[in-house]
């Protein structure tokens, strides 16, 4: 710019001479074209300054768009680190979820990836994990019928030790050899490391997925969403018009719903965490009615607590063999299993995995028929408690079915009971 006023300046001094003669016209002449040439330059130069103006500006502005690492416990996949073939979720969560959401955030579980899951929940909480929870609760636990007594002149009938129908048979101890002969590598070392015998490992795999094949029809996420979100019973309708009396009850009925939503909170928060250490979707990975994942359906707050490494890929899969038999050895390790121990403490560390006599006495007696061994009588159940009307009663082991039965849902395990 002071080049430009220069050049103007000297033409208009020559044009005005002290003397008061006038201007040369060659003198004229030579003054426009210095001053048009000084003009050219000028402007040239001010371009040039603009382009690099411009240049920097986009240069230093490129690194505000690099993905920056969330802070521990943060749970954050923002939209640039998705593959770019994976659609992003459009809208926003429904208005339902919203209280869970700022449960989430406020314990550091939030961001665009969990807003993307919520969303595709829907617009409605489903009533159905939370309605059989409930339906089940009060069955067993407030409901229990009381016991029949003998008819005079009768013995009372011997209490056979309950187990799974159909599942301790030469057939599934069959599959149960072939699967430890295609896995023992990771049977032979988790026994090793752990104590646990591989027959009462496989024999637990089986009972709880069937080895892997039967790994549940519903998806831990959204069975547990719905459960944390159903927290009264005005969620749950139908259910509770379904049971009798219970309009007279509603106050057990709501704490109880209110402890199993508080429950089902922390186990959704477990499984959001491990899917993001996993890199996978939480919707993709399915799971029990309750929420247990794996093909030895750990609870996703037992993950971080038990899960093991067993393959050795750095990360803990529970879909994968050798990861779930290394994290069940060292659950049950973690429990008081001992080698060489008694029968009956056996079947007391196996309740601290599925709190329920049929499914330690049915591990138990498919674990001797893997082995060879004949069976040997597990532990009879205990006598129900009754019930005095309108208050509940104790808490007893519930009757958990075994998955792959015919007509039984799959059940939910790992210190399982704490959702009982």
């Amino acid at each position: 710019m002071q080049a430009y006023q220069t050049g103007t300046n000297a033409g208009n001094d020559a044009a005005h001479a002290p003397d008061g003669s006038g201007p040369n016209p060659l003198d004229q002449d030579a003054g426009y074209r210095r001053a048009a040439l000084w003009r050219a330059l000028a402007s040239a130069a001010l371009c040039a300054l603009l382009m690099t103006g411009c240049s920097g500006t986009r240069q230093a502005a490129a690194p505000e768009s690099a993905t920056t690492t969330p802070s521990p416990g943060e749970v954050r996949v923002q939209a640039a680190v998705r593959p770019s073939e994976e659609p992003l979720t459009s809208g926003r969560p429904a208005a339902c979820w919203t209280p869970l959401l700022g449960r989430l955030a406020a314990d550091g579980v939030s961001g665009g990836r969990v807003d993307a899951l919520f969303v595709q929940l829907g617009d409605a909480v489903s009533p159905d994990p939370m309605g059989r929870k409930v339906k089940e609760l009060y069955t067993t636990k407030f409901l229990r019928p009381e016991p029949q007594p003998t008819p005079p002149g009768q013995k009372p009938k011997p209490v056979r030790p309950p187990m799974y129908p159909g599942v301790v048979t030469d057939e599934n101890a069959t599959k149960c050899r072939a699967f430890l002969t295609e896995n023992a590598r990771w049977f032979s070392l988790a026994e090793s490391r752990y104590g646990v015998p591989r027959e009462v490992a496989v024999s637990l795999l089986f009972v709880e997925t069937r080895l892997g094949t039967a790994l549940g029809k519903g998806n831990a996420f959204r069975n547990l969403a719905a459960m944390a979100a159903a927290d009264n019973p005005d969620m749950v309708p139908g259910y509770i018009a379904a049971l009798p009396g219970a309009d007279g009850n509603l106050d057990w009925i709501s704490l109880r719903m209110r402890q199993k939503s508080d429950w089902a909170y922390q186990e959704l928060k477990a499984l959001i965490r491990h899917a993001d250490a996993l890199g996978q979707d939480p919707l993709t990975m399915p799971g029990s009615i309750y929420g247990a994942v794996g093909i030895c359906q750990f609870m996703p707050s037992n993950i971080p607590a038990y899960g093991v490494d067993g393959d050795g890929d750095g990360r803990v899969d529970l879909y994968t063999v050798g990861d779930a038999v290394f994290s069940l050895s060292n659950y049950l390790d973690k429990h008081g299993w001992q080698p060489g121990m008694r029968r009956d403490a056996r079947y007391n560390v196996l309740k601290r995995y599925n709190n329920s006599a049929a499914y330690a006495n049915t591990i138990l007696a498919l674990a001797d028929k893997v082995a060879g061994k004949s069976a040997q009588p597990g532990k009879p159940a205990k006598p129900a408690k009754s019930a005095q009307p309108g208050k509940p009663v104790q808490p007893a082991a519930a009757k958990s079915k075994a998955q792959g039965s015919p007509a039984q849902p799959v059940r939910a395990s790992a210190a399982v009971s704490a959702a009982q």
